[in-house]
């Protein structure tokens, strides 16, 4: 089974669960720990409660939003236990993915697909000069 963790400086952590189950529902175990806002969590306390609740048969993906930031730091002491990815600077594509896996995900496929979900980050460029643009956004 899986279980998933999202910790992000700000309230990140909580928009992103609040997409995934607009998305998809309510279809996975996912805690969130919002660090440092007024009136929060105290943060160590949150991860280790969350890592206390970790049974041995389940997977742990962690998602956080800086790569080497405080968050990401303090997670990090929870690296060495068994079936714990940690995976930093993450995207919804990402999250959406591991979730939506039906075989086990291993750390070969998770690599793949942080390379997959990096590869739909694009530029959006619109021909402002296109009169078929004017067709398209007057229908």
């Amino acid at each position: 089974m899986k279980k998933i963790l999202i910790a992000t400086h700000g309230t990140l952590a909580s928009g992103a669960k609040s997409t995934i189950e607009l998305l998809v529902g309510n279809m996975a175990d996912i805690t969130c720990i919002n660090a440092y806002v007024e009136g929060g969590e105290d943060v160590p306390e949150s991860i280790t409660r969350f890592f206390d609740s970790v049974k041995p048969e389940e997977v742990v993906f962690v998602f956080t939003d800086i790569l080497g930031g405080s968050v990401n730091q303090k997670i990090t002491a929870y690296a060495s236990k068994l079936n714990v990815f940690i995976i930093a600077g993450f995207n919804l594509p990402v999250i959406l993915t591991v979730l939506m896996e039906t075989e086990k995900v291993t750390k070969e496929r998770l690599k793949e697909i942080i390379e997959e979900s990096r590869s739909q980050m694009n530029l959006v460029e619109v021909d402002i000069n296109n009169e078929n643009d004017e067709d398209f956004l007057e229908g």
